[in-house]
């Protein structure tokens, strides 16, 4: 029963990393909408914005009053989001039903972790989450692939209809996993501790070592999302590529991030969950720093070993990062410790979409005015971001190697009682 209550929370939870599938649609939703470049940028904006803003407060909900409660609503919520998303008639509306849809992903996304915790026992802890991960890392290998055949058969709007029967199957099916919560507080014994939104608050001010790999999160998070937001860019306007081909490389990068978190229970057991976290940064940077070295001349073994590399960094780190914040926080408080790990990530993935098509653009625009043609202009910004998001990265893990027990230690604190 265990194992169908993780397959049933993590097909829930699959709605959001199955977004990455309107990533292969950016060029045809601004082709429809007869948007510029930058302008796309709302698309993830507008969704991911709204539910990192909300998505630790929706955990700390989930601690107050359940973790099934809150997911189930985030389920409801999300079949309206994506069918308001799928026949938006023009592109104000798209935004408003995208907020909608960040609505519903917080309530979502902060409570699957606590739930797939609570399905294990405690020492089963990485484990579980390491599984979650790959669940989530299935959905983003599936994502751009079902992302360019939705297209292909329905245009753009596909990329949300066919998650709706998902998002159905999987509220149906929720009854049958209450049983399986078997290591679940009570909602009665949770009312009566401290706020999990305090304890949070106290472990910032007392722990170096959880502020730096926070940090190190969102620069992780940031330097990441530039492949899946600047890498079908590169396959349209450079490579010359359809959305099929451009999924085909997005979901190597997926399959990446699925070998990284499935590697996750087994590396952190032989070198620590610290350990495994630098690991998988410096993965991170490496993977971005062969992405600048593209050309106009597509090169498949660089292309395809750059996009996997980065994913897997990224895939290790998830999880790395994930057992680090929930170790480090009590078991009261697993909506909030669900909830800033999706934060982090919101941060990361906001700021880069802020800044990196900016820059791209401004790159772009400086080198055709020195009469470079429009492929190579768009190339020189894409090396740019790649170089600017993987030195970020290694910046960030060279200074946090001068904190103390942060990456010496096998492991972090025991969790704090509340």
């Amino acid at each position: 029963m265990n194992i169908f209550a993780l397959l049933i929370v993590g097909l829930g939870a699959s709605i959001a990393p199955l977004d990455f599938s309107v990533n292969v649609a950016f060029p045809a939703i601004t082709q429809a909408f007869a948007l510029d470049t930058q302008a796309i940028r709302w698309i993830p904006l507008s969704y991911v914005l709204t539910y990192g803003v909300l998505v630790i407060g929706f955990g700390a909900l989930g601690d107050r009053i359940g973790h099934l409660r809150v997911f189930r609503l985030g389920l409801i919520m999300g079949v309206v989001a994506l069918t308001l998303c799928a026949v938006a008639p023009n592109y104000l509306w798209l935004i408003l039903a995208r907020v909608l849809q960040g609505i519903s992903m917080a309530l979502t996304l902060s409570c699957a972790p606590a739930l797939v915790t609570f399905l294990y026992a405690e020492h089963e802890r990485t484990r579980a989450l390491s599984a979650y991960g790959s669940m989530t890392s299935i959905a983003s290998l599936v994502a751009p692939l079902a992302g360019g055949l939705s297209i292909a058969l329905m245009g753009w709007p596909g990329v949300y209809w066919f998650r709706v029967p998902l998002a159905l199957i999987a509220l149906a099916a929720l009854p049958r996993i209450q049983s399986s919560l078997r290591h679940h507080p009570t909602t009665a014994t949770t009312r009566k501790n401290t706020s999990t939104l305090f304890l949070l608050i106290k472990i910032f001010k007392t722990s170096p070592p959880f502020i730096w790999i926070n940090i190190i999160s969102i620069m992780v998070q940031m330097g990441s999302f530039t492949i899946p937001l600047l890498a079908p860019y590169y396959l349209s306007n450079v490579a010359h590529w359809g959305p099929t081909e451009t999924g085909a490389v997005l979901a190597v990068w997926a399959s990446g991030t699925l070998i990284g978190s499935a590697l996750a229970a087994r590396i952190a057991l032989r070198i620590g969950t610290n350990r495994a976290a630098l690991l998988a940064g410096w993965l991170c940077a490496t993977g971005l720093t062969m992405s600048a070295l593209w050309s106009i001349e597509v090169v498949l073994p660089l292309l395809f070993g750059a996009v996997f590399i980065q994913g897997a960094g990224l895939g290790l780190f998830q999880v790395s990062y994930s057992d680090w914040v929930v170790r480090t926080l009590p078991v009261q408080a697993r909506g909030v410790a669900g909830g800033l790990t999706v934060f982090t990530r919101t941060i990361g993935v906001v700021s880069a979409a802020l800044l990196w098509l900016w820059s791209l653009e401004q790159v772009r625009l400086e080198a055709l005015t020195e009469g470079l043609g429009t492929d190579a202009a768009f190339l020189r910004g894409f090396h740019f971001i790649c170089w600017l998001s993987a030195t970020l990265i290694a910046l960030t893990l060279m200074a946090s190697s001068f904190v103390r027990n942060l990456w010496l230690s096998r492991h972090t604190a025991s969790p704090p009682q509340g």
